[in-house]
């Protein structure tokens, strides 16, 4: 699907045509900045090649009508409407105004009037004074007026009048029946009745030229030429001998309502709603012949065409059928496939048959009987494309040789061509590609249901045409399609380029490229094979419409872009050079590169203040909600498969109120920033003030506890020296005593006389009395003797860490581990309960907390606290720190 529609875009693109809503274009005129403007039936249209603009829709231009539209430098139009009115419009401050409300047919401009043609009189308007003249009134009829820059020129019924300062003179007194004129830097060039005159104003000089019998439009195009319509062909002459250069420039005759010149030297033709570019990279030189399929090929120091009517010889635009040829070929009309030379002899090959034509004495001899599609002369020898025998094969001296070895592995007896490549033989079949080694071994390479129509190689890849399914490429013994046109008829190779004959223009292909593209111009013409007759700065090819040359367009950077027009809410800007705007929430950015006739796909990249580039589909850039600030913009563009061109710049600023712009954003950004950052802070600070108080309250409780604790020891031990009751309150007092000492004691280190190995074993003993939780142990400290301090802080890590599991974790299982790794202990508790967030573990006022990290901090080795889904992880470190050895005294006593 996607293929379709690229080849049904590339259809309608075939004519360089540019199409919209508009009907009666009238008229055309460029301005300084290469816009071009079109008057239509509902006003002015502004056109830059990929944006159309209704000059009514910016300014208070009537929408109405309009008979003409015309540029004076340095930026103002003049715009006749149909029923009356003629405007002034600037096009820098886009202001409208009416000049007069005469009905003008056609308008033109010196540097002092304007000139305003009526249906009965001329009327000149002074651009300084706005004053008013006559020169010529109360004819029967005005054909028409132009103006060069010093005085004009009219036509009227009874003659050519040349005006200057608002006086007239009689430069020819003919009596006008029908007619045209044209102004030129040195006079004016006319139509008249049915002859071509040039005149020039410095020498009252007068050239005639009585063979053009029928001109309309008449289109002066620096510096010499002249462009004109006969019968519907476009001509084209020179304007010092009125001598013809070119006829039938355009492809086909058709009625026109104007011709325009830009300032590139193309031409434009206008009809009812259209208008379109006649490329000045093609030129045709029309066959005057019903012949649609048509072959060219080099014969000695001359061309020969090939067409449905026989042979011609083609030389400087001009074609001779070979008559004599022609009749000894057949007496019947006859469709000429191939021509080919070797030596002397020329071997021709028709819908009736092969023929060899000798050069020499003209002699021709027949020597295959039946339609034959193509002649390829491979190794010496003559291959024959047949259409119901296959391939048939014959040598210089038209003997006919074997090829049964060829046509028994073809899967249809219709033969489109025959290539030799790299050693290699294809040949393309109605149903299928066939390919011969050098040991004749038959390979079928590719079968479609459409005909394969040609082969060619482009560097090491093979490439298949097929007439029907488009083209398609050799990749890893695998065969892609390429998206191309569906029907192929022929394919040549230059460098690194693929060339595509097709049923619509010639078509090209890179092979790094996507996808075919269609050569400027050629479009509206058909090519059969054998119809290019070479590939260099400019392809020369037989089209159905006669001999055409086009200039090969070398891939290469696009030309620099320019913004067109911005339009905002509020207004349109055209060719902004810098802009300032309101902060109206969106503009539009129109883009253009002015280039009329480039028919190749163009990429477009924008970026802002230096951000990263972006792509946009269409030369239009949209920006919404800008704040307030100065603004860089970027662009550039590029054609498929070339280089980015150069970017350039445009600056604009944004106006509003100064809170919303930019710097008004970073600046409550950075004030964002330093209110959080001074959020942390004070509550970092709050909550380790609330760590010290607690510290201090469980000093001062300590403190406290202990006095208490000595008070109920010393009760206790006096009531239990008492009778029964006596004990009994003893040993309430001494429990007491216990409550408080027990935590007291383990915030350090409550082993008393035990070792670190006991304590932890009374400690797993501990755990495993505990219901819904279970314990693994896994100790290994060694033999050595630790230091008491150590063993006492590493079980008070140990115990405050395993007590937070019980209390906190809502765990199922705990596993421990003490290991002695080198000269170090590595103590970790871990548990699988519910984790502790980041809040918990920032406002934690726990006991076991503080005496974990002040033993730590201690050793100098922090105590690390991973928690989450999963569990809680603690790891601490110690060092080794071994008791000392007792140093033993020896009393040994010397020998006598």
């Amino acid at each position: 699907m996607n293929k379709l529609l690229f080849l049904l875009c590339i259809f309608l693109s075939t004519f360089n045509c540019f199409a919209f809503n508009m009907q009666h274009l009238n008229a055309a005129a460029q301005d300084n900045n290469k816009n071009i403007y079109f008057s239509s039936h509902d006003g002015v249209y502004r056109f830059d090649g990929n944006h159309y603009l209704n000059l009514s829709t910016i300014s208070s231009l009537p929408r109405r009508w309009t008979n003409d539209v015309i540029f004076q430098s340095p930026g103002y139009l003049y715009i006749a409407y149909n029923d009356q009115d003629v405007w002034k419009f600037d096009l820098k401050l886009l202001k409208a105004t009416q000049l007069s409300d005469i009905a003008a047919t056609k308008l033109s401009v010196s540097n002092t009037h304007l000139f305003m043609l009526g249906k009965e009189e001329l009327t000149l308007l002074n651009l300084d004074t706005l004053e008013t003249t006559k020169p010529l009134s109360k004819k029967l009829k005005m054909f028409d007026v132009s103006a060069s820059a010093n005085h004009g020129y009219v036509m009227a019924n009874d003659g050519v009048y040349v005006i200057n300062e608002g006086s007239s003179r009689l430069i020819d007194n003919s009596n006008v029946s029908k007619g045209e004129l044209v102004a030129t830097p040195y006079g004016v060039i006319y139509f008249l009745n049915n002859k071509m005159v040039s005149y020039s104003y410095l020498n009252d000089l007068k050239i005639i030229n009585e063979d053009i019998t029928s001109a309309k439009h008449l289109r002066f195009s620096p510096p010499y030429f002249l462009y004109y319509v006969d019968h519907g062909s476009i001509n084209q002459a020179e304007i010092t001998q009125l001598s013809v250069l070119r006829k039938g420039i355009n492809p086909r005759p058709q009625a026109y309502k104007d011709l325009f010149v830009d300032d590139e030297q193309n031409l434009w033709t206008l009809d009812v709603s259209r208008f379109e570019v006649v490329s000045s990279k093609v030129k045709l030189d029309r066959l005057e012949i019903e012949s649609i399929y048509n072959v060219i090929a080099p014969v000695n120091d001359t061309t020969w065409l090939g067409t449905d009517d026989g042979l011609y010889k083609y030389e400087n635009g001009d074609y001779e059928p070979l008559t004599d040829l022609n009749k000894k070929i057949s007496e019947h009309n006859f469709s000429i496939t191939a021509i080919n030379q070797t030596g002397n002899k020329v071997y021709i090959t028709t819908n009736l048959g092969a023929y060899a034509i000798d050069l020499r004495n003209n002699e021709v001899e027949q020597f295959y009987s039946g339609y034959v599609i193509n002649l390829n002369i491979i190794d010496q020898r003559l291959y024959l494309s047949t259409n119901d025998d296959g391939v048939q094969i014959f040598n210089l001296d038209l003997e006919q040789l074997d090829s049964g070895h060829i046509n028994k592995f073809l899967p249809n007896n219709i033969v489109w061509s025959v290539k030799k490549l790299l050693g290699t033989l294809y040949v393309a079949n109605e149903k299928g590609l066939v390919s011969f080694n050098q040991r004749n071994e038959a390979t079928l390479e590719l079968e479609k249901h459409a005909p394969i129509a040609d082969v060619q190689l482009l560097g090491n890849t093979l490439y298949a045409a097929t007439y029907g399914n488009g083209l398609f490429r050799k990749v890893n013994n695998k065969w892609e399609s390429i998206v191309s046109p569906l029907y192929i008829n022929e394919l040549h190779s230059l460098s690194q380029e693929l060339y595509l004959s097709t049923n619509h223009g010639i078509h090209k292909y890179s092979s790094n490229d996507s996808y075919t593209t269609l050569l400027s111009g050629t479009g509206q013409y058909s090519f059969t094979p054998n119809s290019i007759l070479g590939i260099s700065d400019k392809i020369t090819a037989a089209s159905n419409r006669g001999v055409i040359k086009v200039e090969r367009n070398k891939q290469g950077q696009v030309p620099n872009g320019k913004i067109s027009y911005i339009k905002t809410s509020e207004k349109t800007y055209l060719n902004p050079e810098t802009l300032k705007v309101n902060n109206s929430g969106w503009l539009d950015i129109a883009l253009t590169n002015y280039n009329y006739t480039l028919s190749n796909h163009i990429n477009y990249q924008y970026r802002l203040n230096n951000s990263q580039w972006h792509d946009i589909p269409t030369p239009l850039i949209q920006l919404n909600k800008l704040n307030p600030d100065n603004y860089k913009l970027e662009y550039r563009s590029k054609v498929d498969g070339a280089v980015w061109s150069k970017p350039l710049s445009f600056h604009f600023a944004v106006k509003g109120p100064w809170y919303s712009s930019n710097s008004a954003m970073w600046f409550y950004a950075f004030v964002a920033v330093g209110l959080i950052i001074c959020a942390a802070g004070f509550v970092f600070f709050w909550l380790q003030s609330f760590h010290r108080v607690f510290k201090s309250h469980q000093t001062q409780l300590q403190r406290e506890g202990l006095s208490v604790a000595a008070i109920n020891l010393a009760n206790g031990i006096d009531l239990c020296g008492g009778n029964e009751t006596m004990v009994c309150e003893g040993l309430v007092k001494l429990k007491k005593a216990h409550d408080i000492l027990n935590p007291i004691a383990n915030s350090h280190a409550s082993l008393g006389h035990n070792d670190l190995a006991t304590a932890i074993d009374m400690l797993h003993v501990k755990c495993l009395s505990r219901d819904g939780i279970e314990p693994e142990f896994n100790v290994t400290i060694g033999k050595e003797a630790l230091t008491k301090q150590l063993q006492c802080d590493i079980y008070a890590v140990l115990y405050h860490a395993v007590e937070n599991v019980f209390k906190h974790a809502s765990a199922t299982k705990i596993t421990v581990h003490l290991n002695k790794v080198g000269n170090k202990l590595m103590l970790q508790v871990i548990d699988n309960g519910k984790g502790l967030s980041i809040l918990t573990r920032s406002v934690n006022f726990g006991l076991g907390y503080y005496v974990m990290d002040s033993i730590a901090k201690e050793y100098k080795q922090p105590i690390k606290r991973t928690s989450g889904r999963k569990g809680t992880k603690v790891i601490a470190q110690f060092p080794v720190i071994l008791q000392p050895k007792p140093i033993q005294a020896r009393n040994e006593k010397a020998p006598s």
